[in-house]
């Protein structure tokens, strides 16, 4: 019993350290945004002095962030609706259809998972460009809203999905799409959230490829204004804490409004052959 005890006080020491190491950061980042020194090193973290909002302020006269947190949202808000209709029709078919090369599209699928965008960037902007979308929100959106790891995922989940319930909704007339969209999307919304949250997360932060796809200041994302100030304010550390707050504020509430959700769908998407 005394052993057991110092087991669990050793663990609960060693999660502090990581709740502390992750955590520390963010609020160093947050109280500094409110810091109206000029430099914001040198000091501990709850060290008293100036506080306020006029960082918040000056950011804001600065460059049009409103406008960029407008474009960072609908980008991300579009290429999370392309993604769950795209990724649910090929998870379906994947996981309930049996038909020739259909084992050989995902392994494709799964080794395109390896290759990083750094090294398809080019390709994958001429492709864009040859569309002429540049410097559109079709080019920003669609290339991050095709993912294929969200492909994997439904079809874990939808593997789950007993044959029976899919055959009866067959034999009662129902199309394929109408089975989806209908019968297995209501069973798998844990699934359908995580998808959801993952991808507003990878859209919200991609400076990438907005930075090869965008050069109209109208249509930057939030990473593409925070570079932009920071290149021309760099020494406004306190001011720049305060952009950093701008881009970390929507992600986090998105993520605290539908954490439950992950609980969930760690039973329902289990990793399975």
């Amino acid at each position: 019993m005394h052993k057991f005890n110092i087991q669990k006080i050793i663990i609960y020491i060693f999660l502090l350290f990581i709740v502390i190491l992750t955590f520390y950061p963010v609020v160093w980042m947050f109280v500094t945004s409110f810091r109206l020194e000029s430099s914001p090193f040198g000091k501990s973290l709850f060290e008293s002095g100036a506080f306020g909002i006029k960082n918040y302020i000056n950011s804001l006269n600065a460059r049009p962030f409103l406008l960029y947190l407008f474009n960072s949202t609908f980008v991300a808000l579009v290429s999370v609706i392309i993604t769950i209709i795209v990724g649910a029709c090929a998870g379906y078919s994947l996981a309930k259809f049996k038909y020739r090369l259909s084992n050989f599209f995902w392994i494709i699928s799964l080794s395109s998972i390896m290759i990083p965008l750094e090294a398809i960037v080019i390709p994958l902007y001429l492709e864009i460009n040859a569309f002429g979308w540049t410097n559109t929100y079709a080019g920003l959106i669609l290339p991050t809203a095709f993912n294929v790891v969200a492909i994997f995922i439904f079809r874990q989940s939808i593997k789950e999905v007993p044959d029976e319930l899919i055959e009866a909704s067959r034999i009662d007339g129902a199309s394929e799409l109408r089975i989806l969209f209908s019968v297995i999307m209501p069973v798998i919304i844990p699934t359908v959230i995580v998808v959801a949250v993952l991808t507003f997360t990878l859209s919200w932060n991609s400076y990438l490829w907005p930075l090869v796809v965008v050069s109209d200041d109208e249509l930057r994302t939030l990473p593409l204004g925070m570079a932009s100030y920071q290149k021309s304010y760099g020494t406004r550390y306190t001011e720049l804490m305060a952009v950093s707050v701008y881009g970390a504020i929507p992600t986090l509430l998105f993520f605290i409004a539908l954490q439950r959700y992950f609980i969930e769908s760690a039973i329902t998407t289990g990793i399975k052959g």
